[in-house]
């Protein structure tokens, strides 16, 4: 099944449009979760890796079932060397196994052999005997070196079913800097022109009428969305920037298409970090949570009542 329909069908499910991050930020863990790691393996590369997984692992019990994806970022694993890469692995098994779609959120890219070689990473080539079975369900891909750096995770993607997800217009305050810069005679932005990209190699939708190349576009940029949904109506948007940097989830039906699917809204360390307080007990951390993944789950979903997008509802009528 195409990526785009394995992650549709996973939002009809829980009826959600919810994508959680998973952003392990150390020092803002639970007290116990540190305690614990710093007691086995002291203040420690290691002790990281252990304390990543185990807070992984809680954020994982709580949201599965109520969303459809989680969102890794490698930069948080990879600061913590050979232990930080295997939580980043044993956290997506893990998540697998709960049933939810994994997003790697890396941002790779680079020259062709390069860039093949980071899509065999996270897609898995099944032709090599060395390589794991584990692999990711999409991943996030920077642009910046053109066709050569895209090319190997279209075609090993479409091979293997799994989703591309290209950054357009990123959430970040300077992203205009070069995104929003014109380049040709046909007054085209930068990320217009990676929208033809996109377009020109979008050959097969699934069921619900997506491909499995996405776009990232951030929501903190909502005056966009409608541009971009017009530009690219098979293409799931990635939606980061809601929570901590400040994206108005009432503002983002237009990445919806008129049937209420097609974005991914994504939200980290709203969520993650809910409690405020790292001296809370395990019970009062997982509660708030919880309350966290249904706040953001029902504001994204009553904006879309207003909006007259809730895919479920339609499915009834």
């Amino acid at each position: 099944m195409m990526f785009s329909d394995r992650y549709i069908q996973k939002v009809v499910n829980t009826k959600s449009h919810l994508c959680v991050g998973l952003d392990p930020i150390l020092e803002n863990f639970p007290s116990y979760i540190l305690k614990k790691a710093e007691s086995i393996y002291g203040k420690t590369p290691r002790g990281a890796g252990y304390a990543i997984f185990e807070f992984n692992k809680m954020i994982i019990d709580i949201v599965a079932g109520k969303v459809p994806a989680v969102k890794p970022q490698l930069a948080y694993y990879e600061k913590y060397d050979y232990y930080g890469i295997e939580a980043f692995w044993k956290t997506v098994d893990y998540a697998k196994k709960k049933r939810l779609i994994v997003i790697a959120d890396a941002k790779r890219g680079d020259i062709g052999s390069t860039s093949q070689a980071y899509a065999e990473t996270f897609y898995k080539n099944t032709t090599d005997e060395w390589s794991s079975a584990l692999s990711v369900d999409a991943v996030t891909i920077n642009p910046y070196l053109g066709s050569d750096g895209l090319d190997p995770f279209i075609k090993l993607g479409e091979e293997n079913d799994k989703g591309s997800i290209i950054l357009v217009k990123t959430s970040n305050p300077s992203s205009g800097e070069l995104q929003d810069k014109i380049v040709d005679s046909e007054n085209k932005t930068i990320s217009e022109v990676v929208c033809d990209y996109i377009i020109k190699n979008t050959n097969k939708v699934g069921n619900y009428g997506f491909s499995d190349i996405g776009a990232v576009i951030g929501a903190t940029y909502p005056e966009d969305l409608t541009k971009y949904r017009r530009l690219l109506p098979k293409t799931l948007f990635l939606i980061p920037g809601v929570g901590y940097q400040g994206g108005d989830v009432k503002l983002l039906d237009a990445a919806f298409d008129n049937n209420g699917l097609g974005a991914i809204i994504t939200c980290s360390r709203a969520i993650n970090y809910a409690y405020k307080d790292i001296g809370l007990s395990e019970q009062e951390v997982k509660n708030s949570i919880l309350e966290a993944v249904d706040y953001y789950n029902g504001l994204i979903n009553k904006a879309l009542v207003k909006s007259k997008k809730v895919y479920w509802e339609r499915e009834k009528n």
